[in-house]
């Protein structure tokens, strides 16, 4: 027992806490002492195997910020709090049991809501000596957290309730007891009732605590943004890079199965910060304009490319952006130095450091991370070399993606050889695509499609 007690380590004791409120919340309607220690003893064993073991050192979002523990340990409390009631007053069919756990799903990942829809179950029939509850109910979270595991469209959780409405019935079914008009009726309607709160409740959660779900993250890169509309304006080669940017990302994670929807929104927002100081960037830049960084030493020009991470990060806290596109915008360029300036500065002084041209970092920290840094990179080094040539090509992308990794920047992402090998092929793939030569039309069918489009 004290093992388990050093081992729940979390800062604050939250860990401990939320195993104790829930023993309470449990006993607000039948006290009993022995039975409360016996609960506390059983989901201190179950806490510390599910949660501490298999889900806070797996699962990336926990090591990103607090925020994160503190909404799944709010939203598991409140499962437990809504579900009980409802099945001590009305009966097991009507409770609410989806909501919290299905939120999870949606705000972080499949593994993380079933986890806590696990959790609550066990709890609730251990506390019942019911194995009737635990029966319906695992079924019904492990089902309905698998439909909606990686949706992006809201009409696709309201399909899954259809889904999940029948897997009710068939539960019933196995229990004849219980199969009557009144257990069916309610069994049908409880997943659409869920999916409507669910739906009714996702958007105030994503905005408070700045965890997007896959839908809001949808909604959020359709190009109408106020901050996208701004980088379009004051910034618009900064602006078309990072749609070349969210292109090659999420093909690339759509290929090793990674959040494709966060990529493409991620990439782009990574560079809203250059909307601030535009034109010492040079892809916003007219043609012909004088580089102003000819005109200031190599170090002010560091300082300057490097506030782009200070202003795009206080930009996506002004704008209430998800959490992870903040921690994107540093990460993108992880510890890397800027080469240019730094062989400037040698020119001028030889005994200049490497440290004093690096970014802040942190490294990615995740796989979308890793992503979008090899995509950045990779966008800036192709429009550059301009061949499309594809042995050139792909030569350009293997050096950039080894690179990175010879820098041990991808050495906390989870990315791994397998993983980089894909994300190689898919980069070439794209750029193939977008560097294809259109077939050039004789003059005359030049003038035929001009005096076409005239009339349309």
């Amino acid at each position: 027992m004290s093992e388990i007690f050093k081992k729940l380590n979390l800062s604050n004791f939250e860990g401990l806490i939320a195993v104790i409120l829930s023993i309470l919340v449990l006993n607000i309607f039948d006290y009993n002492l022995v039975k409360m220690l016996n609960e506390f003893v059983f989901l201190l064993f179950a806490w510390y195997f599910l949660i501490e073991v298999l889900l806070l050192k797996n699962i990336y979002h926990f090591r990103l910020h607090k925020i994160y523990r503190f909404t799944f340990y709010f939203l598991y409390l409140l499962g437990i709090f809504v579900t009980y009631p409802f099945i001590k007053q009305y009966g097991f069919v009507i409770a609410p049991f989806l909501i919290t756990t299905l939120l999870l799903t949606l705000l972080m990942s499949y593994e993380v809501g079933i986890t806590a829809g696990v959790l609550q179950v066990l709890l609730l029939s251990f506390h019942l000596g019911s194995f009737t509850i635990f029966a319906y109910y695992i079924p019904q979270i492990l089902f309905m957290n698998f439909l909606i595991r990686n949706i992006n469209r809201r009409i696709e959780v309201a399909k899954s309730a259809f889904y999940n409405s029948i897997l009710a019935v068939i539960l019933l079914l196995l229990q004849p007891s219980f199969f009557n008009l009144y257990n069916v009726t309610i069994s049908v309607l409880n997943p659409f009732v869920s999916t409507v709160v669910i739906l009714g409740l996702l958007p105030y959660i994503e905005y408070f605590t700045r965890i997007y779900s896959n839908i809001g993250l949808s909604e959020l890169g359709n190009m109408n943004h106020p901050l996208l509309k701004k980088l379009s304006i004051q910034a618009p080669g900064t602006y078309y890079h990072s749609i070349m940017v969210a292109t090659l990302a999420e093909a690339a994670a759509d290929k090793i199965k990674a959040n494709s929807t966060f990529v493409r929104v991620a990439s782009y927002f990574h560079d809203i910060g250059k909307m601030i100081r535009p034109y010492f960037f040079v892809e916003n830049l007219p043609q012909n304009a004088e580089n102003p960084h000819e005109k200031i030493s190599p170090f002010l020009s560091h300082i300057i490319l490097e506030d782009h991470i200070k202003s795009g990060i206080e930009l996506a806290r002004k704008y209430k952006l998800p959490l992870r596109i903040e921690f994107i915008i540093p990460q993108h360029h992880g510890t890397r130095v800027q080469k240019y300036f730094y062989h400037k500065a040698k020119e001028i002084d030889p005994s200049t450091s490497e440290e004093a041209f690096r970014y802040p970092g942190p490294k990615p920290q995740f796989k979308e991370a890793g992503i979008i840094m090899l995509a950045d990179s990779v966008e800036a080094a192709i429009k550059s070399i301009n061949t499309t040539s594809y042995q050139s090509i792909k030569e350009v992308i293997e050096n950039i993606v080894s690179g990175i990794y010879n820098e041990r920047q991808l050495d906390e992402s989870g990315l791994n050889l397998r993983e980089l090998e894909l994300i190689i092929e898919e980069f070439i793939k794209v750029i193939i695509n977008i560097t294809k030569a259109r077939i050039e039309y004789p003059k005359e069918d030049i003038q035929k499609v001009v005096q076409v489009n005239d009339f349309k």
